[in-house]
Order: C-alpha cells, then structure tokens, then sequence
C-alpha cells in the first residue's frame, strides 16, 4: 500500500475543511468532529470544550448571536488554510493555563497528538458587513485557528480546535497561505 504525503493529506483536511465551512445545518457541522474533539480558546479559555456536544453547542450560540453582532446587512467573509509548520506544533508553548480546562498539560497534549498521528492546518476566517464596515485593518472579525485531525475508522475527523485569536482584523487576513 502507497503511503499517502504530506501534501496529499493537506490537501484532503482543506477539502473537508471547505465542505464542514460550507455545511449551514449546526448538527451536521457537528459530525465533521470526533466525538471527543477538544477547544482550547487561548483569548477566552471559557470557551475550551472537551467534547463534540459543548462544542456544538458554542456553534450554535455563535450563529444565533451572530458572529460580530446581529447584522442583517450583507456580508463579506472569507478564509485560508494551509498545513502546520513544525514550529507550530505547540498547543500554547510553555502556559499550562491554555490546556488546563482540558485537564491536560500542554507536555501530555503534545505526547497525545503524537501517539495518535494528528495532523493540523491553519486556518484564517474573516468577516465583515459591506455596508458599515471594511476589510481594512481594525473593522470586522478575524480568527486564527490550528484544527486538528486525526484518524479514526479510517476517516480524518477533528479532534482538537485551538483557537489563537479572535477579535478585529489586524490586517493579516488572507496572508496565511501554502509557501
């Protein structure tokens, strides 16, 4: 049997990535993840979440709310994706506060990840509405994501969202692509 390359197990992750962006149904959005994907929210660790359910259900309130405020005017959006660098395989470097509503050190996260052959993308999202706002730097939203996949009954399913950043645009979005 053919090993499968980096760049061809990238290019899958973006491809199920684009099909869970694209999926509207919150319940099916859940089935992208397995049933025991983790969040860690480095700027709001509130939001960490140590199963698919909780997680699912941060969706959910983020859509009912609206991501930014409630807004019916027309919208902007847009994101990229692109494999990890091996300096980004960290879950939060040395602050045990990021992984500790996991109930795990950042050490046994990373141990975790290894075992279990995660592989991770970057991902940008963007958003902004056309009419009040810009893609200028300090308008709109912008978060910075690693998703995490692994494997499972021979499936690539998330299995970790780490969320970097969440606040306005800083003007880097559209920035992160393949090198």
């Amino acid at each position: 049997m053919a090993s499968t390359s980096k760049k061809q197990i990238t290019n899958h992750l973006k491809t199920l990535y684009s099909s869970y962006r694209d999926t509207t149904d919150i319940d099916a959005k859940g089935l992208f993840f397995s049933t025991e994907c983790m969040q860690i929210c480095r700027p709001n660790p509130s939001y960490a979440a140590t199963n698919r359910e909780t997680i699912v259900r941060y969706v959910r309130e983020a859509s009912e709310g609206g991501v930014g405020g409630e807004s019916s005017l027309p919208s902007k959006e847009g994101w990229t994706a692109r494999a990890l660098r091996d300096d980004e395989f960290g879950f939060g470097g040395d602050d045990e506060a990021v992984t500790a509503p996991l109930g795990l050190k950042v050490s046994e996260l990373k141990d975790k990840a290894m075992k279990e052959g995660w592989v991770g993308l970057r991902v940008d999202l963007w958003f902004y509405d056309e009419v009040r706002q810009s893609e200028k730097a300090g308008h709109g939203v912008l978060v910075k994501v690693q998703y995490w996949w692994r494997k499972e009954g021979g499936e690539w399913m998330q299995i970790l969202h780490d969320i970097m950043y969440m606040g306005v645009l800083d003007g880097s979005q559209g920035t992160e692509v393949e090198e």
